[in-house]
C-alpha cells in the first residue's frame, strides 16, 4: 500500500491509510487504554495524546511492525508519560472507598469486575502493561514484547508476578466464607 513520498524521497503509506487504520484500531486503543488507566476519561486523554503522537510519527513509519503494534507502543508511551505527571484528581480518586472494605459485599453487589479493574490499575506499570497487553489485548507473547521493548521472557516472567499479585490482593474476594 504505496502512498506519497516523505520528505527523503522514500515512499510512505498515504493519509488515507492512515485514517483507515486509526478509525480500525481506535476502539481497541480506547480499551486498551481504559484499563491500563482505570477510567475512560484519563483513556481518553491518554489515546489523544497517542493520537497526535502518530499523526507526527505517520510519515516515519514504514510498515516493519503491524500498525496495531506500533500504535500500541504509542499509546504505551502516552500512559507512561501521564504516570509521570499525575492528576490531583487521580490522586483523590484512589483513597479506598467503604464498600472496598467488605469484600462480600462487594461481590454480591455484581462488582467483582470493577475490583479487579481498581486492583489491575494499582499493579506496577510495567506489570499492568504486560497483563492487559497479554490478558485483555490477547497479544501473544512475542507481539507484547514489540510493543514494550523487552524480552518474551520477560514478558513471562512479568505476567507471571501480576498474576501472582492478584490472585494474593483478589484471595479474600474470591473465597466464599
Amino acid at each position: 500500500m504505496a502512498g506519497a513520498t516523505g520528505g527523503t524521497g522514500e515512499p510512505t503509506l498515504g493519509d488515507a491509510a492512515f485514517d483507515r487504520l486509526v478509525v480500525e484500531h481506535l476502539p481497541a486503543a480506547l480499551r486498551f487504554a481504559i484499563r491500563l488507566t482505570g477510567d475512560r476519561e484519563s483513556a481518553e486523554d491518554v489515546v489523544q495524546d497517542a493520537l497526535v503522537r502518530a499523526a507526527r510519527g505517520w510519515a516515519a513509519f514504514r510498515g516493519e511492525a503491524a500498525f496495531r503494534t506500533w500504535f500500541s507502543r504509542i499509546v504505551i508511551n502516552a500512559f507512561r508519560d501521564r504516570l509521570r505527571r499525575p492528576p490531583l484528581e487521580a490522586m483523590v480518586d484512589e483513597m479506598p472507598d467503604d464498600e472496598a472494605r467488605e469484600p462480600l459485599a462487594a461481590v454480591l453487589a455484581g462488582e467483582l469486575s470493577e475490583i479487579i479493574a481498581r486492583h489491575v490499575s494499582a499493579l506496577p506499570p510495567r506489570q499492568r502493561e504486560v497483563l492487559v497487553l497479554s490478558v485483555y489485548e490477547q497479544f501473544p507473547p512475542a507481539q507484547v514484547a514489540a510493543v514494550l521493548g523487552i524480552s518474551e521472557a520477560n514478558v513471562y516472567s512479568t505476567l507471571h508476578l501480576a498474576r501472582q499479585r492478584l490472585k494474593n490482593q483478589l484471595a479474600n474476594y474470591l473465597t466464599e466464607k
